[in-house]
């Protein structure tokens, strides 16, 4: 076998198709992360300007839930340009990507394990019987119209609920997404890498031909 013949590789039809594929991928999973991201600030945010509740979950919310709404959207637009225009050279690089969504979905995570925790001391607080002992902790706590403890409220325990599932929800989302980066990055560095060891080889056959032509 000729030690010159190159080595297969993909051809140009199905890399397209599997850069189409994953761009395709990002566009939905980014798509999703703007629509969770909004949904996460307004109930955050409805939280804090409540009277009855104030509520600080915001502080651990937001800030990563604006980043990542701003990130997803230039995201969207930057990978839906280049998916339209077939271009592998344009978007925003793959290893700014690794950094940003691997400071993303820790953040959602650990908003996602502070929120849950509030909502567990919501749900034990709620479920305890023994008020009948305490019936000045009862009246304190509890509105006339047995509705319940006022900051615990139906509107409250279902906001909170709805928060730990979009948190989930990004923080998988965001996951996939560094994934998704990391594999895109090796993948570049391996093409630079061949890319450059086939540079090497040329330069190399062409200075060996050209010490041949001379020597003659």
């Amino acid at each position: 076998m000729d030690s010159n013949q190159p080595e297969p590789c993909l051809s140009p039809q199905s890399a397209r198709s599997d850069q189409s594929s994953r761009s395709m991928t990002k566009i939905v999973l980014t798509s999703v992360s703007i629509a969770s991201c909004a949904i996460v600030l307004g109930i955050s945010i409805a939280l804090a300007v409540d009277p009855s509740i104030q509520s600080y979950i915001v502080v651990w919310t937001a800030p990563q839930a604006a980043v990542a709404l701003f990130w997803s959207a230039a995201t969207e637009l930057a990978t839906t340009c280049a998916w339209r225009s077939k271009s592998t050279q344009r978007g925003i690089h793959p290893g700014a990507h690794v950094a940003i969504q691997l400071l993303l979905w820790l953040g959602f995570a650990a908003g996602l394990g502070l929120t849950a925790y509030v909502l567990a001391d919501a749900l034990v607080f709620l479920s305890f019987d023994g008020w009948e002992m305490y019936p000045e902790y009862h009246n304190y706590y509890y509105e006339d119209d047995g509705d319940g403890y006022e900051y615990y409220s139906k509107f409250y325990m279902r906001s909170m609920k709805a928060l730990v599932a979009f948190l989930a929800l990004l923080t998988v989302i965001h996951f996939v997404l560094f994934v998704l980066a990391c594999v895109k990055t090796a993948k570049r560095r391996r093409m630079s890498s061949a890319s450059m060891s086939i540079e090497s080889l040329q330069l190399a056959r062409l200075s060996g031909k050209y010490q041949q032509e001379k020597g003659v």
